[in-house]
């Protein structure tokens, strides 16, 4: 598989491809220091996201602007998170203003979604509170702020939900046409979907505990099947498959301290990528080989990088995998 490393960020955590304005970005943050940097990949050239003080988990656009972004910052190694937040990203001719929003102890992912042509701003921590990285005796936070259509700027923001516990896997699906955030953690999956009245509700889609998750189609029959890393941080990488209207286990891989759960389609082949942060720190594909026995085929496509977040994402007509390769302190492109 080729490689090209496009960013090198001491710690990268962070690492996020998405469109902005018509132009394909990689976003990238380090977990330790203020390196946050934004990559053009019409230009292949990367600027500097100034005044962030690291620890970045996520890092979105708005759409709509062109030159807003939200992002978690402050959530530094061994989840020291008191003063972890949401902070806000405006490019402009002068250079970039960034400041925080909304303070949310142990934040820990963001994404923005767009619901009858609103865009909502979520924040989850992973706890309300820590007293020690094993302390995990309280239950994460889940936030909306609706934004400003014409300024992008955050409304106030409202509590979902504070049920969740170790809630750390965030995806952004299709749900019947309409963009749904779902997040996972001791309890399950969950999905956040609107009611008619407009207020917002969980709605649990599996009920083991899930670190991260993912779906895609690996054999074709028009249905997804669910792809996850168990438990927190976990040793099991499992894919299941919707059979008889219950999600079935049909592979089992080893992990450690998995992380970094992707999928999506690589030159036609419906693939999961995941990260090994212990041991071999390999970077690892997925594929299915053969239906007819559930025959999964897991390639390590790297050792020894420690992938920390990974991506599948198409551009100009060629198929990526996105890794922060948290080892070699590189963001990466690979490609086949």
């Amino acid at each position: 598989m080729n490689k090209k490393v496009i960013m090198n960020v001491e710690s990268v955590y962070t690492a996020n491809s998405f469109l902005s304005g018509g132009r394909r970005y990689v976003a990238a943050g380090s977990e330790t220091t203020s390196e946050v940097y934004l990559y053009d990949m019409q230009s292949g050239t990367s600027e500097l996201v100034g005044g962030c003080p690291g620890g970045v988990m996520s890092f979105v656009p708005v759409p709509g602007h062109p030159d807003l972004f939200y992002s978690i910052m402050a959530l530094f190694p061994g989840f020291v998170g008191q003063e972890a937040g949401v902070f806000k990203h405006r490019r402009t001719a002068a250079g970039w203003k960034t400041e925080r929003c909304m303070h949310l102890p142990f934040a820990h992912r963001c994404d923005v979604i767009t619901v009858g042509g609103e865009n909502y701003l979520f924040a989850v921590s992973v706890s309300k509170f820590k007293s020690e990285p094993a302390d995990w005796s309280n239950a994460s936070e889940i936030y909306v702020c609706k934004l400003d259509p014409d300024t992008g700027e955050p409304g106030e923001a409202r509590l979902v939900d504070n049920s969740i516990f170790r809630n750390h896997g965030m995806l952004k699906v299709l749900k019947d046409g309409v963009e749904t955030l779902m997040v996972s953690g001791a309890e399950g999956i969950f999905s956040i979907e609107m009611t008619e009245c407009g207020e917002w509700h969980l709605h649990r889609v599996f009920d083991h505990e899930v670190s991260e998750f993912g779906f895609v189609d690996f054999d074709g029959d028009g249905v997804d099947e669910m792809v996850t890393i168990e438990p927190f941080h976990g040793e099991n990488f499992v894919i299941y498959k919707m059979i008889a209207g219950q999600w079935q286990q049909i592979h089992h891989g080893e992990l450690s301290f998995g992380h970094g759960l992707s999928c999506g389609m690589l030159n036609g082949e419906a693939i999961a990528v995941v990260g090994n942060r212990r041991d071999s720190l390999a970077l690892r594909k997925v594929h299915l080989e053969d239906a007819s026995n559930w025959k999964f085929v897991e390639e390590d496509i790297e050792l020894g990088v420690g992938p920390t977040q990974t991506q599948v994402f198409e551009f100009d007509g060629k198929d990526y995998i996105l890794s922060a390769d948290q080892k070699k302190n590189q963001v990466v492109l690979y490609s086949e």
